[in-house]
């Protein structure tokens, strides 16, 4: 029985030393190794090409080619547990990221084409009525639709460029201007029959009907605007950021109708406005399951503290300053922005094509035929909502965008 005790003690002592020796090889048990396992883990090259298991059947060419050290994907894979929130974002291997989530890329630039019309700026200039009829002008009655010059859509663009001081914050400076013209004109065949009756002239009655009549009407806005902007939230598939800048605006209306009256009847317009002031906003992105096809919306308010000027000039052919007047005053003008659409951007993120609608309103602005109006009834002071208009901007956007 001694000698039985002995060697089961043996034994026992044995397999346990062996034990301890594998725990010594990999010590404690901790944080993963680069090689996927704890931080005693020998590397493959030691393991399978290295003195311990030489010889042709392991440390042939095969095992002496591969390396000594696993690649930094399969480190990532198993030390890190798979992506999370703070990872994505920034593109596939290979392609400029920053390895910490937020925005990737150091610079942006970017065109983009609008198509936009403007809207309650239209000016009525001329209306058909049944004759030369004499005295009251509220006694004429129309005979025809009234000539309008009502902008329709028209191209604009809008450039800019940008750059991250860091993952969640950026600076972008952009330009936008869009130019719109328009004109029209009627033709009345002589006779008996309706005559034009001017509805922009100071003097409105039987002596300025005229069978001819045209009229044009120009309308540009110019913005520039030098925006901060900061990430509040992102993940792998969506990012929402807000911005805090600054705002220059300017909008233009000039008027010009031509009336043949045994002569010409010419009445010109200029409303210009000019300010600055601060600007917020708020955007966002949202992105498909492959990261390229993705939603967008964004919306900013402005605040435009600046001054309105307006002139008005009338002549014909027998006094060449029938009426000449002008008028300017201070305005705050606030300015709201909103648009949405899709987009498509290529595998690492620095190639963006977007498309969609955007909507322009522009508060408290005085209108070409709001100013028309204050002329010919000579009331400058009491006008009611007059000078306190809206106008508006709406259409289609098509944007390229390159980050690098």
């Amino acid at each position: 029985m001694h000698a039985k005790s002995f060697v089961w003690a043996a034994l026992v002592a044995v397999i346990a030393g062996v034990g301890s020796e594998s725990r010594a090889q990999y010590g404690p048990m901790g944080p993963m190794s680069p090689y996927g396992g704890h931080p005693g883990m020998l590397p493959p090259g030691a393991m399978m090409g290295g003195p311990q298991m030489g010889g042709p059947a392991y440390g042939g060419p095969m095992m002496q080619g591969m390396p000594s050290v696993a690649p930094a994907s399969y480190a990532a894979a198993m030390g890190a547990g798979g992506p999370s929130c703070t990872d994505a974002g920034c593109g596939p291997a290979g392609c400029n990221t920053c390895g910490d989530g937020g925005w990737c890329h150091h610079w942006n630039v970017f065109g983009e084409f609008l198509y936009l019309r403007a809207r309650d700026a239209e000016v009525a200039y001329a209306v058909p009525i049944d004759g030369n009829i004499t005295g009251d002008p509220n006694l004429a009655f129309q005979q025809g639709e009234v000539q309008v010059v009502d902008p329709d859509y028209q191209p604009g663009f809008r450039v800019g460029f940008g750059f991250t001081m860091s993952p969640c914050s950026a600076i972008q400076v952009t330009y936008t201007q869009l130019d719109a013209d328009t004109s029209d004109d009627l033709v009345i065949p002589g006779g008996v029959g309706p005559v034009a009756r001017s509805l922009v002239s100071p003097v409105i009655d039987a002596a300025v009907d005229t069978l001819d009549a045209q009229a044009d009407l120009a309308i540009q806005f110019k913005l520039i605007d030098a925006d901060y902007r900061g990430l509040l939230a992102y993940c792998d598939n969506y990012e929402v950021a807000y911005s805090v800048g600054a705002r220059y605006a300017k909008l233009s209306q000039e008027f010009n109708a031509l009336f043949e009256v045994n002569g010409f009847e010419t009445v010109a317009t200029d409303v210009d406005f000019e300010g600055g002031g601060l600007k917020l906003g708020l955007d966002g992105m949202w992105f498909g399951r492959n990261r390229q096809w993705f939603a967008y919306g964004k919306g900013a308010g402005s605040f435009i503290g600046g001054e309105f000027r307006a002139s008005y000039f009338g002549t014909n052919d027998a006094d060449d300053a029938l009426v000449d007047t002008s008028w300017k005053a201070g305005r705050l003008v606030t300015i709201t922005d909103i648009e949405a659409g899709l987009g498509w951007q290529n595998c690492c993120g620095n190639l963006r094509l977007s498309a969609g609608y955007m909507y322009s309103m522009w508060f408290n602005v005085v209108r070409t035929n709001e100013w028309i109006d204050a002329v010919k009834a000579n009331n400058f002071t009491d006008r009611s909502d007059n000078f306190k208009g809206m106008m508006t901007f709406d259409g289609f956007t098509a944007r390229v965008e390159y980050l690098w």
